[in-house]
């Protein structure tokens, strides 16, 4: 029995072999023919219109060849990506063939993984020319026997020996790309990713482990990493951080004797000896009431009762009764959208699923649990916009009104496989407007377009319907097809159409 566990374990270690070799001769062969891609690839050798005309653009390091602009588009269908995952696609290919030939070949010849390959490239990418290929010449050889980790803390070594002063150059643009992101909605949580100063993340470790060690009452069932998840969003209302942090500091002041005032001003010029004043026998040291129970708003003592004896009472300033403030709280926490998007046969019983904007998908029941911890969260209900009987707007620019409801529809991008929010994005007509014929800016004629899907729509190189609003159909210039909705991209099955009319293929 032992024996045959022994040859089945074999069998199946040689097959993970062969399916990392595979994969390894996949990427290689991908990476070849993303090369021959950006050479060939041309929509277009007809005079345009300036704005829409076809530029040639130079996606990856110093000595690379330029592409068209509209490369990452067709590659990014074709891998089923967002554009600026298929620019980065293209310009790590034609940095491996151009700025780093012997790695290029070691991926051809499967002795390096391609993953490995094209980090090291892009890490180099700012490098020169000759710089570049010095770095890897050397890099190749060691890094065969090294981790990952390991392999490109090399890599980093002779980057920095290769170019000092281009280190130092790095670490000043590093910086400048600091900066917090949220992304990536994952049942029912998000993930943040960020740069900061080294010191400005080192006391804000701090402060996120003081804030989940203040949270263990109010949050019994969770961990310490769970808690600090939720001290970092208590950050977003500073006023209940804050209040959270002074009554700790203040509920561990101790009852000391205070020299009184007099006594304090005196150590501004010569300082008493220490062993001239010693605190009264510890059973004289009994709590008095706090200032504030002993005085009226007017700062006048309340009848029959005395303020503290100076010197006594607790270090520090005095208490001014309960430090979280509910009401000011509700004031100073930020404002935030959220739109829930009911069946109307829900209302009354809500059930299903909350669109959280600029976030995702969650169900209600999260959503309720999620407000009801909000310490002092305040909603407002809006009425929603009857998308169904919404009237086209009488103009070429679409109302506030309208914006609103092309969002809803399409909170995301409408073209393949984009990940872009559709706030902020243009509303392209998708049937061209002219002027005089009514009923253009509607609902089922508008989706929110990027810059440069706009401009390749426009100049026809992009081709583009809308049979229903919210779903857009797209045929490339090479002829391939997909069909947008708010649940995604599907590729349409079937071999490429015929090309745009003014695709070439060089």
């Amino acid at each position: 029995m032992e024996k045959l566990a022994l040859i089945t374990a074999r069998e199946a270690f040689a097959d993970v072999r062969e399916g990392l070799l595979l994969r390894r001769r996949g990427e290689a062969q991908t990476i070849r023919a993303l090369c021959d891609l950006a050479a060939c690839y041309r929509v277009s050798e007809a005079e345009l219109f300036e704005p829409l005309d076809e530029h040639l653009v130079t996606v990856g390091g110093e000595g690379t060849p330029a592409v068209s602009e509209f490369l990452r588009l067709e590659v990014a269908g074709l891998l089923g990506c967002s554009a600026g995952m298929a620019t980065e696609h293209i310009a790590g290919a034609i940095d491996l063939k151009f700025r780093h030939p012997r790695l290029f070949e070691a991926v051809q010849a499967l002795s390096i993984d391609a993953q490995r390959a094209l980090r090291a490239a892009r890490r180099c990418r700012e490098l020169g020319p000759v710089e570049a290929d010095w770095v890897t010449d050397r890099w190749l050889p060691a890094q065969a026997g090294l981790g990952w980790t390991a392999a490109f803390s090399l890599l980093d070594r002779l980057i920095i020996t290769a170019d000092d002063d281009l280190a130092a150059e790095r670490e000043r643009k590093t910086r400048e790309a600091r900066g917090v992101w949220t992304w990536g909605l994952d049942a029912g949580a998000m993930n943040l990713t960020g740069r900061l100063d080294v010191l400005d993340a080192r006391f804000l470790d701090v402060r996120l482990d003081e804030l989940a060690r203040l949270l263990v009452g109010e949050c019994p069932g969770l961990d310490h990493n769970q808690r600090r998840a939720k001290a970092l969003g208590l950050l977003a209302n500073p006023a209940y951080a804050l209040a959270l942090l002074q009554q700790a500091v203040q509920g561990e002041l101790p009852l000391v004797p205070v020299l009184p005032s007099a006594s304090r001003s005196r150590l501004t010029t010569a300082p008493e000896p220490l062993d001239e004043w010693s605190p009264p026998p510890p059973e004289e040291l009994e709590p008095p009431e706090p200032a504030w129970a002993s005085v009226e708003p007017t700062g006048d003592p309340v009848q029959g009762r005395a303020l503290p004896a100076a010197g006594y009472g607790p270090a520090g300033p005095p208490d001014l009764g309960p430090v979280i403030d509910p009401a000011l709280l509700g004031r100073l926490r930020p404002t935030l959208g959220l739109a829930v998007h009911i069946h109307s046969d829900a209302l009354g019983g809500l059930t299903g699923v909350a669109r959280v904007e600029r976030a995702g998908h969650i169900t209600t029941a999260l959503l309720g649990e999620l407000l009801g911890e909000g310490h002092g969260v305040m909603l407002k209900v809006y009425p929603v916009i009857d998308l169904p009987n919404l009237e086209p707007a009488a103009r070429y620019v679409p109302t506030p009104r309208m914006r609103r409801a092309v969002e809803q529809v399409s909170p995301h991008e409408p073209f393949p496989f984009s990940s872009r929010s559709a706030s902020g994005l243009d509303l392209d007509h998708t049937v061209a407007y002219r002027p005089g014929r009514g009923g253009q800016t509607a609902l089922g004629n508008l989706a929110p377009l990027s810059r440069t899907v706009h401009r390749a729509k426009t100049a026809g190189f992009w081709r583009v319907s809308q049979p229903e609003p919210g779903r857009l159909v797209w045929m490339s210039p090479l002829g391939y097809r997909y069909e947008v909705t708010p649940f995604g991209t599907l590729v349409v099955p079937g071999e490429a159409r015929s090309p745009s009319r003014n695709a070439v293929l060089a």
